[in-house]
């Protein structure tokens, strides 16, 4: 996506700055430039780390396809900086660079494979595995927070 030419706008974020939760209309796509971002999904009893995101990396059109809330929480991982992109803004790139529209559908397959995977690893890990990994991701998740 090309950041002066199409619309999209500039974001910078601290490292812990919450970028958009779980369950917020979806307002914008988003393109890393620099940094990092976590993208996590909030439980019951603990948070999951779902992806982690670096430079180049698009996040949030999910939301901007479908226009529904955000089915995830998004914090930056040190200093950030963000093209941001409403859905009109996408839509319109989408239509000036094809080229666009197979990198998101790429990101989108590729999320979808690792989601996958996971979800065949969880439905053959034994019950206590899942409860002491969970645990850990708990106290890794509180120690970064803190």
């Amino acid at each position: 996506m090309r950041l002066e030419s199409d619309g999209g706008s500039i974001a910078r974020y601290d490292d812990g700055g919450v970028i958009f939760t779980e369950g917020e209309d979806g307002l914008y796509l988003y393109v890393i430039v620099s940094g990092a971002v976590r993208i996590r999904k909030e439980g019951d009893i603990v948070a999951t780390v779902v992806a982690e995101l670096g430079p180049g990396e698009m996040f949030g059109e999910s939301a901007i396809i479908e226009e529904r809330p955000r089915s995830a929480t998004a914090v930056a991982r040190g200093a950030t900086e963000l093209a941001r992109y409403d859905r009109e803004s996408f839509l319109a790139a989408l239509a000036d660079d094809p080229e666009l529209a197979l990198r998101a559908m790429s990101a989108i397959i590729d999320r979808l494979r690792l989601t996958t995977e996971r979800l065949q690893h969880l439905a053959t890990q034994h019950v206590l595995d899942r409860a002491e990994m969970a645990l850990t991701e708990r106290a890794i998740l509180e120690s970064e927070l803190s």
